[in-house]
């Protein structure tokens, strides 16, 4: 069992489960919050994932296979690769990471830390979508242009930019999430989102 990262949302271990490469992620308590609100939030925000993550493989995005999910625990196929952070220079996976976001949000999806660290490319330049445990679903174009700007901020220059956004712009509402996020641009803040998840 090896920690690979701990996070504001948990830690992620990698595993073994039946011969395979898991990673676990493990919501631990958490101190600051009133024990009964700690834990409903935990088990809510660790179903919510599971969801999310099956939603946006059904909408025909590559993310982790969940494998079990317990109260606090979710575990899911362990993604072999490196982060997009570390070969955001190159167009052609900048295009299908946008298509990958124009799927999720074609599907309601919404990934709320949308960033090239939290998306991955395997040895086959295929684009993974990893770490769903700020998303939820939402029809509302507010939340889907937050995850645009996330990643505008995250690629920082206007070329790596306008190739994420040539293939975002498969999203049949591109154009009006693409509209609000220059209102928030212009409102100069975002309020950060809270999880709203479907039942």
């Amino acid at each position: 069992m090896a920690l690979i990262a701990k996070g504001a949302e948990g830690e992620l271990r990698r595993e073994k489960l039946l011969g395979l490469s898991v990673v676990v992620k493990d919501r631990v308590r958490k101190g600051y919050r009133v024990p009964q609100l700690d834990e409903k939030l935990r088990k809510l925000r660790t179903k919510a994932e599971a969801r999310l993550l099956h939603a946006a493989k059904a909408a025909g995005v590559l993310c982790p296979v969940v494998y079990e999910v317990t109260d606090y625990e979710l575990t899911a196929s362990f993604i072999d690769g490196k982060l997009l952070l570390e070969r955001q220079n190159d167009a052609r996976l900048l295009r299908e990471t946008g298509k990958a976001l124009a799927r999720m949000h074609s599907a309601d999806v919404v990934h709320g830390d949308f960033t090239a660290a939290n998306v991955m490319v395997d040895g086959k330049r295929r684009v993974w979508v990893i770490d769903f445990g700020l998303g939820g679903f939402s029809a509302d174009l507010e939340e889907k242009a937050i995850d645009v700007l996330l990643m505008k901020r995250s690629l920082g220059n206007a070329k790596r930019y306008g190739a994420f956004l040539s293939g975002y712009e498969e999203y049949g509402k591109s154009a009006a999430v693409l509209g609000r996020l220059r209102d928030i641009e212009r409102r100069g803040r975002y309020v950060v989102r809270q999880m709203v998840a479907k039942p």
